[in-house]
């Protein structure tokens, strides 16, 4: 149970006391100065802080405090200079020319240089589900000097340079990794990095602490002496911590935004902010295409047909979701066509969806046509997990599709999914990141990988794989047109039923200035504390 003195708690953690907490409210509102402690509400972390190898959520809401990358995003989608403070393609959209900061240091006080960047490119591309399309097209790497790193690519690739920012790409120290094997390597635990705040310790079933790093390359900055990213596994007692003023910051799950900003103006102790992001996150169902059941591309439209995604828009996600449109994110509106709609073309119709499965050859057998194992991973990061399946459950039942419900510990489904590809149908939700090929092109095109969140459908179409290659390669104004190639071939295939796609809040406390700074560069991440300070 969550107590009261969680706060103190979270100070005595870093062995922060009334002394830096005094420092912090004697200072002048108005006028960022340093001092004070943040606390961070998270879930359980997992078996890594290392966002090259994993998309789970309180991973990527921690990297934000440790690591860093070449360029970030404002509220605006505007490129902001971070490592790298310019960069130049050449005229033939091969060569990437990243100029970086001059003097640099990582957190433990070893000298950053070009060649880091390029060993995180050509070390973590593998391991990394979003570098996926980018690293095979890579021709070469140089570094001709300390602060100039250099990429070449094979074919031009118009997403290129998204895939070199913060989210996608967070960089590495080759002075920790070189020689180790890089899954197994304990700086994955405990991190090595070039964002504002340092790794000190992480404490089973307590939190991780973080400090202010003193080799940040944008000094003063950050304001705050230290980060607590607190473990509190449960959404209730998160949001009750929130509402006592015992954390600063969290991501509330969205059934919950509505309670927390009546809570905001009823206390006026924290602020709830939406996040204005281009990285869509949605609602997904993997069914795995070499199942005989489901090799049919007939039954898995009719899967989809048979789910009331307004009522899963409504009731889980509490109106802060909408059905999806198509397999291109309405994120992207310079490249989805919207003439693709699965809210018209595969509407909830029940009756139409049981005529589709009999159309395919399973029609009702004493009530039931198949049994089909649905698997989810269930945590407090994945609250639309037990909601949504069990409406999608009983969408299916009511059709006559005897489902076996498997809701799972993080780990043990992500195994049971992607490893093992030991699964029938399995939900996920999945962000699509800045650009289709990074978020999207992983769900549909070829991949004999195991590597999680990347497609573990077993669907292979040359035919897509091509299209996808040719939409990434080509100038802005000609990708819309093979885009809706590419969403007709998913409606016509459904490897992946794509079911909503959601918001993203940030609830943050009142007692720090610099809020409005600091969410403008969360336009795709997560909040780095590194522009807020105690008033």
């Amino acid at each position: 149970m969550i107590k009261p003195v969680l706060f103190a708690a979270g100070l005595a953690l870093l062995g922060l006391g009334a002394t830096t907490a005094a420092y912090a409210q004697a200072t002048p509102q108005g006028t960022p100065k340093r001092g004070g402690t943040a606390i961070v509400s998270v879930s359980v972390a997992g078996a890594t802080l290392n966002t090259q190898l994993t998309s789970n959520v309180t991973p990527l809401i921690l990297a934000d405090l440790w690591a860093s990358g070449l360029f970030k995003y404002d509220k605006t989608g505007g490129k902001k200079p971070q490592i790298a403070s310019s960069w130049d393609i050449s005229a033939d959209g091969k060569t990437y020319t990243f100029h970086l900061r001059p003097n640099l240091k990582w957190s433990d006080g070893h000298v950053f240089s070009s060649e880091d960047v390029a060993f995180t490119l050509n070390a973590f591309a593998k391991y990394n589900p979003f570098l996926l399309k980018i690293g095979p097209n890579v021709e070469k790497t140089e570094t001709p000097d300390a602060n100039t790193f250099v990429v070449h690519l094979k074919e031009p690739q118009s997403s290129a340079l998204e895939g070199f920012d913060k989210e996608v790409f967070p960089l590495m120290p080759k002075h920790i990794y070189d020689g180790a094997d890089i899954p197994s390597n304990p700086a994955n635990r405990a991190p090595i990095g070039m964002g504002p705040y340092r790794f000190v310790k992480w404490e089973e079933g307590r939190g991780i602490t973080f400090e202010r790093n003193p080799n940040y390359w944008d000094q003063p900055k950050p304001y705050l002496d230290a980060v607590v990213a607190m473990f509190i596994p449960n959404v209730a007692q998160q949001q009750n911590a929130l509402y006592r003023g015992e954390v600063d910051v969290l991501r509330p799950a969205l059934p919950q935004v509505g309670r927390t900003i009546e809570q905001a103006k009823l206390k006026n102790a924290f602020e709830v902010r939406e996040v204005k992001v281009n990285a869509a996150e949605r609602l997904s169902i993997d069914v795995n295409t070499t199942r005989e059941i489901f090799n049919k591309p007939l039954v898995r439209q009719a899967l989809l047909v048979a789910i009331d995604r307004e009522r899963i828009s409504k009731d889980v996600y509490q109106g802060l979701a909408f059905p999806a449109m198509n397999a291109i994110p309405e994120q992207f509106p310079h490249l989805t066509d919207t003439s693709v709609d699965y809210t018209k073309q595969f509407a909830y119709d029940p009756v139409k969806a049981g005529k589709m499965l009999d159309e395919a050859g399973y029609p009702l057998k004493d009530g039931k046509r198949f049994t089909m194992d649905f698997s989810s991973a269930t945590n407090a990061d994945a609250f639309y997990a037990e909601p949504a399946a069990q409406i999608i459950s009983a969408n299916w039942r009511a059709i006559g599709i005897d489902v076996k419900l498997s809701l799972m510990e993080g780990q043990l489904w992500s195994d049971k999914v992607f490893k093992n590809r030991n699964f029938d149908v399995s939900l996920l939700s999945l962000t699509a990141r800045t650009d289709p090929v990074f978020g999207v092109d992983r769900s549909y095109v070829c991949n004999a990988s195991n590597v999680p969140y990347v497609n573990p459908t077993g669907y292979c179409n040359k035919e897509l794989d091509a299209i996808a290659v040719k939409a990434g390669a080509v100038p802005t104004a000609e990708r819309k047109a093979l885009y809706k190639q590419y969403e007709e071939i998913v409606a016509r295939d459904m490897p992946q039923l794509i079911l909503t796609n959601a918001k993203k809040f940030f609830a943050i406390s009142s007692r720090f200035g610099g809020i409005d700074e600091e969410m403008d560069l969360a336009y795709n991440g997560n909040p780095s504390m590194t522009e807020v300070w105690v008033k």
